[in-house]
């Protein structure tokens, strides 16, 4: 062994116990859940039905960790079934039918439309199908004779 390497070698073992180790990887502590966020979560999951850790995100604008969080909470407070490939359904939505009462969308507003035209249609061709009465004078005039006379 030359003498540069020699003492590049005993250089480096002298500075490793001085040197500071890598941190252990600590496990991240959950975040704790607000229940205000929590409350508002569950409303929203029981309002459309479903949520997602991204959709209460989105909804509450928190990190990824505090919406995974409040994923579980809603779980354990049985908001919402445990998730099934990353959705869970609301254990009892608002509106099981998934639409809200009263609100009409654009496809329904299109369909009463063409319903209503349909029926307008409809009845100004029996009104103008139906004979008046002068119409049946014309065709049978020896049955209005003898019902008048008579």
């Amino acid at each position: 062994m030359e003498r540069r390497e020699f003492l590049s070698f005993a250089g480096a073992s002298a500075l490793i116990p001085v040197l500071p180790l890598p941190a252990p990887a600590i496990p991240v502590a959950v975040a704790p859940v607000n229940a205000a966020k929590a409350n508002w979560a569950a409303l929203y999951a029981r309002a459309h039905g479903r949520a997602t850790p991204e959709l209460i995100q989105k909804w509450l604008h928190v990190g990824p960790d505090q919406a995974r969080a409040v994923m579980s909470d809603l779980v354990a407070r049985n908001v919402v079934a445990a998730p099934i490939a990353g959705s869970a359904t609301a254990v009892q939505p608002m509106y099981p039918s998934r639409s809200i009462p009263g609100v009409h969308t654009a496809s329904e507003q299109a369909k009463d439309a063409v319903t209503d035209y349909l029926r307008s249609a409809l009845d100004d061709e029996d009104a103008s199908s139906e004979p008046s009465a002068g119409d049946l004078a014309s065709q049978h005039p020896a049955q209005t004779e003898t019902s008048l006379d008579a």
